[in-house]
């Protein structure tokens, strides 16, 4: 499971997908340690579902309390510019200042000097999927869609009450995109779960 800062290309034959790893090579080491030091919050994780799927999804953090233990300051000096503001350098994490879409422009822009972008992925979210429904057959009556429905409102009355800002809870309600590891640049077939890792960012 994995949640997609950036879609580079898809539907690509090896030989395409090997130029463009290749072209992007050197770009690599400094996009998967961009979150090193900015560092981004997801917060009010929720089970959310289309025709197709069913995913954890997130949002970014504007001005929740911090729930997650004290963590490592960012590197001096290499703390992002959050447009609008003064305190360009200081570490924007308790104010939200630097978002989980200000990451995914960074990456997009870093990424783009590189390679033409060709992505699935227009409208930004923070989701990781789940699981792929292989035939409709849980859900071919009302009935059936309707408890499907009500299984999945009922764990999110549950996220909400129990893990949402609730500060020494069992679960911890956000993620600090980079905790434990950085960004994991990866080609192949990973939408069906194959695929390599090129490079992983250094976590904090």
């Amino acid at each position: 499971m994995h949640l997609t800062t950036l879609e580079v290309a898809h539907s690509r034959t090896p030989e395409e997908i090997a130029s463009l790893v290749s072209s992007m090579r050197p770009a690599i080491p400094a996009l998967t340690g961009l979150t090193f030091a900015r560092r981004s919050r997801l917060v009010k994780p929720m089970i959310s579902y289309d025709l197709s799927a069913v995913a954890v999804s997130f949002l970014p953090a504007a001005g929740e309390d911090v729930q997650s233990p004290p963590l490592a300051p960012a590197p001096p000096g290499d703390t992002p510019h959050v447009e609008g503001t003064k305190e360009d350098t200081e570490n924007t994490l308790d104010r939200d200042g630097y978002t989980y879409h200000h990451l995914r422009r960074d990456v997009f822009n870093k990424a783009s000097e590189t390679v033409a972008i060709g992505s699935r992925y227009v409208v930004p979210s923070a989701h990781i999927t789940l699981g792929r429904y292989l035939t409709q057959k849980d859900h071919e009556t009302p009935e059936l869609r309707e408890r499907w429905i009500q299984a999945i409102e009922d764990i999110n009355k549950w996220l909400e009450k129990k893990v949402w800002e609730v500060k020494d809870g069992e679960f911890v309600g956000e993620w600090i995109v980079g905790q434990e590891r950085g960004l994991d640049a990866r080609c192949g077939k990973l939408w069906y779960g194959g695929g390599r890792t090129i490079m992983t960012g250094e976590g904090f």
